[in-house]
């Protein structure tokens, strides 16, 4: 008769051949990477470019499904609601795992228990812009017209608590001039009423100014980063221009739905790394502003921790909220 001890040494011994069955099974069929976005956007086409990639090195197709609204939670519920095989990928930014579960008063998913993290994918740092028309041509002149302007200086965000509102929030605390807060749906529309001289000013990723400050359409002030951006190398830091705290990125990254067993989380994590580390792929990333920062599973459930503690906060004191 097999003792209660020796059936939990037989259990705990079998795990790993589990473990390794369960990896070397994976995938058994087609993998959905699940967008909270429409097709065309910075998110799906990062999506699209790595899921070729993932197809090639897991054997089976990888598509992507675009699942936009509820800031994040009708994708999400997608993949909560599949088994948690792996088969289903939740690909979020920013926004989805660090921002809208305080900003939204009902949300209906948390992002660190109903998830597991597979991987960081890529990153955009923000820029300071304004119109190429105007008359500012520096950060010292833009804060020196908030405080002597009459109506100070507006300033367009991708929406209430977005990272480009809440950066802007950090950077009238710090310099303390007078702006008002114009917040959009989106980028575009901001950017498309900046460009018109509608409002002053933006915080907005390097991947959607980068090509209208090429096309002189807008001029950059200054990088919210700790470094300069690759792409715009004769532009200046936040940082070094003596305002600190103000380094801020989009990010975007992967995970499935919790409980998915660790070896095909780490076989997603490996296929991930190796379509990032793709020419063809790492090319595309370059041209659009946008740098490729894997890590392990861990490492990014630490940083998706880290992110939630940094914006948390600003969300609140902002006093922005969405139904």
């Amino acid at each position: 008769m097999v003792s209660k001890r020796q059936f939990l040494l037989a259990c705990a011994m079998a795990l790993p051949v589990m473990g390794f069955a369960q990896s070397a099974a994976f995938p058994q069929r087609q993998i959905t990477m699940v967008v909270p976005f429409p097709a065309g956007g910075i998110t799906d086409t990062v999506a699209r470019a790595l899921a070729l990639k993932m197809g090639e090195n897991l054997g089976k197709a990888v598509i992507v499904e675009n699942k936009p609204g509820g800031g994040g939670q009708i994708a999400a519920a997608q993949v909560r609601q599949a088994p948690a095989d792996g088969h289903a990928i939740y690909v979020g930014a920013t926004e989805m795992f660090a921002i809208n579960p305080v900003l939204f008063r009902k949300f209906s998913y948390d992002p660190f228990k109903d998830f597991t993290p597979i991987t960081s994918l890529i990153r955009s740092p923000l820029v300071l812009v304004v119109p190429e028309n105007s008359p500012i041509k520096d950060v010292d002149g833009l804060v020196k017209a908030a405080k002597t302007e009459a109506k100070g200086l507006s300033f367009a965000s991708q929406g209430p608590g977005s990272i480009g509102h809440l950066l802007g929030e950090v950077f009238r605390a710090q310099t303390q001039g007078q702006y008002t807060h114009v917040p959009y749906k989106g980028s575009a529309p901001g950017l498309q009423d900046l460009m018109a001289g509608q409002v002053d000013m933006m915080f907005d990723p390097v991947i959607s100014t980068a090509p209208l400050i090429a096309g002189r359409k807008l001029r950059p002030l200054a990088i919210a980063a700790t470094e300069r951006a690759p792409q715009m190398p004769q532009v200046p830091t936040l940082l070094e221009l003596g305002l600190s705290g103000l380094d801020a990125q989009v990010w975007f990254g992967a995970v499935a739905r919790a409980g998915t067993p660790a070896p095909v989380v780490q076989r997603l994590n490996d296929a991930m790394h190796a379509a990032m580390k793709d020419p063809e792929v790492q090319k595309r990333f370059a041209e659009q502003g946008m740098q490729a920062f894997p890590s392990t599973p861990a490492q990014f459930g630490q940083f998706m921790q880290a992110e939630a503690a940094r914006w948390a906060p600003l969300v609140k004191a902002s006093g922005a909220s969405i139904d």
